[in-house]
């Protein structure tokens, strides 16, 4: 009998409480150095004591969760996988302060964002989500196994005790700086008396959970982890862009441009949240109304009113809109209706537009610059995203190389490199389409992870009717009706021009006729800045040729690009 069952014989409930160096043991980290990782000073030193701390367990920093509830992904700060239970950690830096169920963090250089959530229902909602994972993943075994949480604010203490957790669940400045290993052995006990029929964690399930929540690094991670792993960088940069939206909260109007993937729709879903605790009636428009759908399921609960351009409420006026891919709507009709809805008109209500005016300004033909300098001379506050919150480097440098179109600086890293195939026909087009999607399967990446994009936007034509679960009716068509769920747990197909506003992590672009107008290179702009992992396209010898000759003009001036932002 080793000193784990010796412990576990000697305690009937099965429990015991955790100490320091109680085996002479060290608490497992991974990663093993945070090194150059981006991440909080306030996290750092968590992940500093912790790593002293002598635990026995495994403490994972920055897991993503591709799958939440309610949240494109989620980042859960800690991990700790116990002998006694899994421990979620939140960890909240800087200033946190709550009024009227309404959170404010404030950061060092005085930025502030706000929600309703708070760090404890944050951690709850993560921690439910990573155990659900977990038993898809495992099977009923999880069911056994004990789990909790612990928020942690290392700079501040709160009120000691709320209505919203109990004291054994939280640990502030004081407590952190003076005995943070006591604070996690008195969450690990609160834990475990409040589920006794919980079980210890086995070696066998401790190296089970944590092949699951992290695969191991000594073989090259297949696409699907390389692809969460990237998503924790675009969590960190999105959120990093929520800092900058102080300007837009405050000032009356606002004209904010960005590239594709410089996450606009989602800022653009920030700022409506923000306006709704300020008390206001928000309204949000776009064209399409497939993203309409899309931002609607995005925003339920929250009071926003969500419409697209053609179906906007008549004798309704708003304190505030938001206006997304307004470059769609940049036309002198479009503004009239829009400005029947805005309290005060466009020369002195509240507004605020994201807009493209790369090559998506001109994807409808009805783009005008007069109506442009009709906004612009409200004076709104201009404001630009540079940081590419979508592509990996890979994706940026070729979206633009082959478009010329400025989609910003990718900063979250490098990811698998792009595949293009030269393909003599439609039947072989097909057949690649099939090999490709399989190899994805191989690398465990879900179907739903994957969609097909269309260039030529025609599903009756499409080289995607013929692969396998098309054929089977397992290939789901975006439409308005299914943009709610989007991406959802199926193979998708969208054509180039319903995916605006949209993204998932592997995009194959398919259906490519030619690139000889500039129609058609616009729509190439958005089908290549839709993934965010994973981008493979098939072309025919004819675009093959002409792909050649777009490179060769665009491709020094994105080589720059890349250069002078240092990567």
């Amino acid at each position: 009998m080793d000193d784990t069952e010796l412990l576990r014989a000697a305690c009937p409930c099965g429990r015991i409480t955790l100490q320091p160096n109680l085996w002479g043991a060290t608490l497992r980290m991974i990663p093993a150095e945070l090194g150059s990782v981006p991440t909080t000073t306030s996290e750092r030193r968590v992940f500093e004591v912790l790593a002293a701390s002598g635990f026995r367990g495994t403490a994972l920093h920055s897991l993503n969760l591709p799958t939440h509830k309610y949240k494109l992904t989620s980042e859960l700060d800690f991990v700790l996988v116990l002998d006694e239970l899994v421990l979620v950690v939140e960890v909240k830096g800087a200033q946190i302060s709550c009024n009227n169920g309404l959170w404010t963090y404030s950061d060092r250089s005085g930025h502030h964002r706000q929600d309703r959530e708070g760090p404890f229902k944050q951690v709850n909602s993560g921690m439910y989500a990573l155990r659900d994972r977990l038993r898809r993943q495992i099977g009923v075994a999880v069911d056994d196994i004990a789990f909790g949480t612990l928020v942690v604010t290392p700079d501040v203490d709160l009120a000691l005790s709320s209505f919203e957790w109990d004291d054994e669940t939280y640990c502030g400045r004081g407590r952190f700086s003076r005995d943070f290993v006591g604070a996690v052995n008195r969450a690990v006990t609160y834990w475990g008396g409040r589920q006794p029929e919980k079980l210890p964690i086995d070696k066998h399930l401790h190296g089970n959970l944590i092949q699951q929540l992290r695969p191991s690094f000594d073989r090259s991670p297949l696409l699907d982890a390389r692809a969460s792993t990237l998503d924790v960088a675009f969590v960190r940069l999105t959120d990093e862009q929520f800092t900058r939206l102080d300007l837009i909260s405050e000032a009356p109007r606002v004209l904010c441009n960005g590239g594709a993937g410089t996450g606009k729709t989602f800022l653009a879903t920030e700022v409506a949240r923000r306006q709704v605790l300020l008390g206001r009636a928000v309204l949000f428009i776009c064209r399409s109304e497939i993203l309409a759908a899309f931002v609607r399921e995005l925003l339920t609960g929250t009071g926003v009113a969500v419409h697209a351009a053609s179906e906007l409420p008549t004798g309704q006026h708003f304190d505030a809109v938001v206006i997304d891919e307004a470059q769609d709507l940049m036309n002198f009709d479009s503004l009239d209706s829009m400005e029947a809805t805005i309290v005060g008109g466009w020369s002195d209500g509240r507004w605020v537009m994201f807009m493209d005016q790369n090559r998506q300004a001109d994807l409808y033909g009805d783009f005008d610059r007069e109506a442009l300098q009709y906004i612009q001379s409200f004076s709104p506050v201009p404001a630009t995203l540079q940081t590419n919150c979508r592509n990996t480097r890979e994706i940026a440098f070729l979206t633009r190389a082959l478009t010329g179109a400025d989609t910003g600086v990718a900063a979250a890293g490098s990811g698998p490199e792009v595949e293009m195939l030269t393909v003599d026909d439609q039947a072989a087009e097909t057949a690649a389409l099939e090999a490709h999607l399989r190899v994805l399967r191989d690398h465990e990446v879900p179907v739903g992870a994957v969609t097909i994009v269309s260039l030529r936007g025609d599903w009756e034509t499409s080289a995607a009717r013929g692969l396998r679960v098309a054929r089977k009716g397992k290939l789901r068509v975006l439409e308005k009706d299914s943009a709610a769920g989007w991406p959802g747990d199926d193979l998708t197909w969208a054509s180039a021009v319903d995916i605006k506003g949209l993204e998932n992590r592997f995009v194959c672009v398919i259906d490519i006729a030619s690139l000889d107008s500039e129609t058609e290179i616009n729509l190439l702009y958005v089908a290549l800045s839709r993934p965010r992992a994973g981008l493979w396209l098939t072309t025919n010898p004819a675009v093959a040729a002409r792909v050649g000759e777009l490179y060769k003009t665009h491709a020094a001036t994105a080589l720059d690009a890349l250069k002078k932002a240092g990567v």
